[in-house]
């Protein structure tokens, strides 16, 4: 893959998940505000471990490291599972958004930079 391409896909999905980590920390608050299913422990905790995996996704893309396709493909997965958890719920489209666009740009890193990568056995 061209260097340059590389460099974009990797910034791309750098600020896709600190974007993503943002949501997810904004909406914990909203989530306690509006109370009931949205407040529920299990529901904050994937907001909250969503917001971490994406910082630290972005923090190993940042120092280019040699876990960030392995990290940056947990991430997809993680942003998946609160997308999910976030669009069965009223008013939280802009986190099932964000959440999604990071798994996606995620998924398209690892897809496309991870196979060069040299990756630890």
């Amino acid at each position: 893959m061209d260097e340059e391409l590389e460099l974009q896909t990797v910034e791309a999905c750098i600020a896709a998940c600190n974007e993503c980590s943002r949501i997810c920390l904004g909406h914990v608050r909203h989530c306690l505000d509006i109370g009931g299913d949205h407040a529920e422990p299990d529901h904050i905790a994937m907001l909250l471990t969503c917001a971490q995996v994406c910082r630290t996704a972005a923090e190993l893309m940042t120092l280019d490291s040699e876990w960030h396709p392995t990290f940056c493909d947990l991430c997809a997965q993680v942003c998946e599972e609160c997308a999910d958890a976030c669009a069965a719920m009223d008013d939280m489209e802009e986190c099932t958004a964000a959440c999604r666009e990071c798994a996606q740009s995620c998924r398209r890193m690892v897809s496309e930079i991870g196979e060069d990568a040299d990756v630890p056995a």
